[in-house]
């Protein structure tokens, strides 16, 4: 169901109705849900059910293997089966999708995430992706297929053949992380290739925040010569937001999910949500009862506004899209940093083309250092970018110049923050 056709609708009521029918539907056969589940009549019965983490479905599937006991239908009723990245550390988790929630994902590409960054059947798209097991982009190239787009793979090439690609093939579309956006034009670049002058005039991003970090975005829209959309989505959830055309953060899809936010500071052992505000957000998906996630805590940052938005859209809005992982906030001599904010800064210099930040405790003291890949090497970057660092956030960040290329690429979800052992 579009925006378009629920604008005039009730959110709440469309929701309630289909959280009502799914949980009827769960209740009789699953049975990892049989047990924290009770029938919801009405929004206080909803709030009243446990919040779930991934440890618990992480434990639940090691203990049940291959796929846990989080399934409502017989296992023949399913379809297809993609994983988590791993990204985050531990055991992936992994999911099963039915025909019918599968055609569910690729319709929330097709007629929200595609729709609101004006793609239509007249696109060509590329996937800079590998397509293994991981979810990534599959569901979006099967939502292009629905589209009726032309769907070109890039999966099993090298960077150096994706730019090829690109120039041969003259896709409109280029779909990637942002940091495997910037490692193509990076690429590019040391081919002699300006992806500025290519036939790309879109690019759409996933698994990190970098599409709404406003200095990521226009270095990607410098890079590429293009507009720059943001996607927001999990493996075990779906597709769950999209940028609008405001462009100052990504549109929650509340006609298939509800969304509430754990407020920063607050105890989670509390059930207590708000419908807005900035902290962890909880999700439950309302078109995929075949696996199911309720009260779903993601560990991502975000600050949901209520806001009326220019584009006219009636779902909620996270500000600045996912700001990061709750987990990965820092604190630096009392300042508490999140990885999305010092990737503001750094972004922001044409010079920098890599960075990880390294954490690690002492005496129970967070030590912070910043490692910097510039283009020319030089530490004249590197200075300024700590006196920048100390006029944003009022704390001086140790950073260190490292040569260029020693700090790995990713092509799927960038790692910038380094935990080490003390």
């Amino acid at each position: 169901m579009s925006a378009d056709t629920i604008a005039q609708a009730n959110v709440k009521s469309i929701q309630l109705e289909k959280l009502q029918a799914g949980v009827e539907e769960v209740l009789a056969s699953n049975a990892f849900y049989q047990s924290r589940l009770h029938k919801v009549d009405t929004w206080s019965d909803f709030f009243d059910l446990p919040f779930l983490t991934k440890a618990e479905l992480v434990e639940d599937q090691k203990n049940n293997l291959p796929f846990g006991t989080n399934l409502t239908y017989p296992l023949g009723d399913y379809v297809r089966l993609h994983q988590t990245s791993g990204s985050s550390g531990g055991r992936p988790l992994r999911w099963l999708d039915t025909a019918r929630s599968w055609l569910w994902w690729t319709g929330l590409w097709a007629n929200h995430v595609y729709k609101a960054a004006g793609i239509t059947s007249e696109d060509r798209i590329f996937f800079a992706f590998s397509f293994g097991p991981f979810v990534g982009f599959w569901s979006a190239y099967a939502g292009a297929e629905r589209l009726g787009a032309m769907v070109i793979p890039g999966g099993s090439m090298s960077s150096e053949q994706r730019v090829l690609a690109i120039r041969d093939l003259e896709p409109t579309v280029l779909c990637s992380t942002p940091t495997y956006a910037l490692r193509l034009g990076e690429v590019a670049n040391e081919m002699g290739i300006d992806l500025s002058k290519s036939s790309i005039r879109k690019t759409l991003h996933a698994g990190e925040p970098g599409a709404s970090i406003p200095a990521t975005k226009r270095s990607i829209e410098t890079m590429y010569g293009a507009q720059v959309y943001d996607h927001t989505g999990m493996t075990e959830l779906g597709p769950t937001g999209f940028t609008c055309s405001a462009g100052d953060g990504v549109h929650f899809i509340e006609s298939e999910f509800i969304f509430e936010v754990i407020p920063l500071g607050s105890d989670p052992e509390s059930n207590i949500t708000q419908s807005e505000g900035k902290g962890e957000l909880v999700v439950t998906n309302l078109g995929r009862f075949c696996s199911p996630l309720i009260r779903y805590r993601t560990g991502d940052l975000v600050d949901l506004s209520r806001e009326p938005c220019s584009c006219g859209s009636p779902f909620v809005k996270s500000l600045g899209g996912i700001q990061g992982r709750v987990d990965d906030m820092f604190t630096v001599r009392g300042i508490n940093l999140y990885p999305s904010q010092v990737e503001e800064v750094l972004m922001r210099y044409s010079e920098i083309v890599n960075f990880q930040i390294r954490h690690q405790k002492v005496r129970q003291m967070d030590e912070v250092a910043l490692l910097i890949e510039t283009r020319d090497g030089t530490e004249e970057v590197v200075e300024r970018v700590v006196l920048d660092l100390r006029h944003s956030f009022g704390v001086r960040i140790d950073c260190k110049s490292v040569p260029i290329g020693s700090l790995p690429r990713e092509e799927m979800k960038a790692k910038r923050v380094v935990h080490v052992e003390g």
